[in-house]
Order: structure tokens, then sequence, then C-alpha cells
């Protein structure tokens, strides 16, 4: 399964991408049919342990892999990584799923985020494997950038503790079943 918006292809990474990922993301992103333009040696170290945590997860758990995994955001013309986004594990409390993001800095500032978060808040809540009723996403105060993508895509902010900001969009009748 793919999800394909105006400018981008989302890719749902499977447990053997993801593994795959860990010591070779750009022969993954080679096989999605695109290119991954650079990455740097702290981000990849951090990605890796993402990946075997959302490994694990869909392991134990095999129905919660498109909430589960990582999605690869490419560009649909250009064929290239942009970044990736996904949720950070199953539903909890309320129906809940965290949403988490990241781009690289030279595709910034471009919607391209917008788009993806877009898409990835209709497939949660069409979900039919598990029940996404609430998508929260956390920010740090000065990330004005990520503030506008989660406005645009009908997330408000909360009432926040700690360093974090949180954000939350609530299902409405018009989600049920709007997968892009």
């Amino acid at each position: 399964m793919r999800i394909e918006t105006d400018r981008l292809t989302l890719h749902p990474m499977s447990e053997d991408e993801l593994k795959r990922a860990e010591r070779d993301l750009a022969g993954v992103v080679r096989a999605c049919g695109a290119v991954l333009p650079y990455i740097g040696f702290w981000e990849m170290r951090a990605k890796r342990k993402i990946y075997r945590v959302k490994r694990e997860m869909i392991g134990q758990d095999p129905r919660f892999w498109l909430v589960g995994t990582s999605w690869l955001i490419l560009h649909r013309e250009k064929k290239l990584y942009l970044g990736e986004a996904g949720f950070k594990g199953p539903p909890v409390s309320r129906a809940s799923v965290e949403i988490g993001y990241g781009i690289l800095e030279d595709f910034r500032g471009q919607g391209y985020m917008t788009e993806a978060v877009g898409a990835l808040t209709r497939l949660a809540f069409a979900q039919k494997e598990c029940r996404v009723e609430r998508v929260t996403a956390l920010t740090l105060p000065e990330n004005t950038a990520s503030h506008r993508v989660l406005e645009k895509n009908g997330y408000e902010r909360q009432p926040s503790f700690g360093k974090y900001w949180l954000w939350e969009r609530i299902k409405k009748t018009e989600d049920t079943g709007m997968v892009p």
C-alpha cells in the first residue's frame, strides 16, 4: 500500500525494509524508485534505533503495521527522498496515536510536510484494524514551522505541561474513509 498525494508518494516500510534500512536506507529508498540526497551520521544513528523499535512493535502485532511503521516521503516527479513521518505506536487511551515527522532541510517551507501529515492523519482515522479517534503531536514552542503544518491540518493546541506543546486533531464525521 502506498499513498499518493498531489506531489508525494508515501511508502510504508515493511518489517523487512525497516530491518534493511537500519544498515542501508539508501538501498530501501532506491528500491522505491527514488534517491536519498544525503543523511547525516547522527540523524542516521537515531533512525536506526527508531527502525528497530518499530520493527519489534510490528513483529509483536502485525495489525498495527500502518500506524506503527515509518513512512518514506518521496517526491513523485523528482524521485527524491524528502523525509519520513509516522505514528509512535498503536492507539492508546482514548483511541489516540501520536504523529511524528521530519524533513530534510533543503525541502522545508515548501508544503511537503503539510501534505504528508494531512494524508497520514486521514489514514489513521480510516483504519479498520484499530480504532483511532484522536491524533496528537508534540512540538517545541520555538518550532513555528511545525505549528503551521499542524494548524493547516486542523490540529489545535492544547494546554501543555513541560517543555513541549501538545496538539490534537479529533476525528470528525467527514474523516471516515478519507484515505487519499
